[in-house]
């Protein structure tokens, strides 16, 4: 039975050390930290070193980042002339038997925009992306390696996220939520405009009861309530005592 106990538990940690042989690694060169946040368009550069990875099979490659310019995304340094790929393409593939112990990878572009426009008659409407993209995702063969990812910050949400917030009256709360329906099916400038137009409604401060007392919120308005109640029943009741005074004098 110990025999059988350490036989097994032989197999398992030899899996293990054969695993972390042949699993490749990726390490960061420049910039050090990638941001967790991008803007549309934004411009990003960085170099990465891939190493340990096994001779045979191939090495895939991909980004969410778009050219800028017409220069190439992917940068492969001195191995350069021995990688056959578009390296224009988000998404390349590499055999591992042709590269080097370690692979210098220096990728240059751009965030990618976060909406597709579609014409619809005379309305365009505008699709969010999902807002979690990819400077990086690095297979073998079926074996995900490593990826890192940002966050997009997609302008026109961004700005109408803002202008919700400062629309701050509970009596536009059911408006604010239909208002975000109709923004989350593409009609992106619509709801902004309606937004606009919440945002913009000037509040006075305080109301006047009577052109003298102020009232500036609903504890005074309670309280006026109230008072106006309690003053009612004591002169109906001072009213109905002085009644029934005079009766008695006749």
């Amino acid at each position: 039975m110990k025999v059988n106990m350490l036989a097994i538990i032989s197999f398992i940690l030899a899996i293990f050390t054969i695993n972390s042989v042949s699993a490749a690694t990726v390490e960061m060169v420049t910039p050090g930290k990638l941001p967790v946040q991008l803007q549309e368009g934004e411009q990003v550069d960085f170099t990465i070193k891939i190493k340990d990875y096994d001779d045979e099979g191939q090495l895939t490659i991909e980004t969410n980042l778009i050219p800028s310019a017409d220069k190439p995304l992917w940068h492969f340094g001195d191995s350069e002339p021995i990688i056959d790929a578009n390296r224009y393409q988000p998404k390349i593939t590499l055999n591992l038997s042709s590269l080097p112990a370690i692979l210098t990878v220096s990728v240059s572009g751009k965030v990618p925009e976060g909406i597709d426009r579609v014409k619809c008659s005379d309305i365009v409407l505008n699709k969010m992306h999902g807002t979690t993209l990819k400077f990086y995702e690095i297979r073998t063969g079926a074996k995900l390696v490593k990826i890192e990812s940002f966050g997009l910050v997609i302008k026109i949400k961004d700005d109408f996220e803002k202008t919700l917030q400062q629309i701050r009256r509970k009596e536009f709360d059911g408006m604010k939520t239909e208002v975000t329906k109709v923004f989350d099916v593409g009609l992106t400038t619509e709801a902004q405009n309606i937004a606009n137009e919440m945002k913009n409604i000037k509040w006075p401060d305080s109301l006047m009861l009577f052109g003298i007392i102020n009232i500036e919120n609903d504890m005074m308005i309670n309280g006026i309530v109230i008072g106006s109640i309690l003053i009612t029943f004591i002169l109906g009741y001072l009213l109905g005592s002085r009644g029934q005074d005079d009766d008695s004098e006749e």
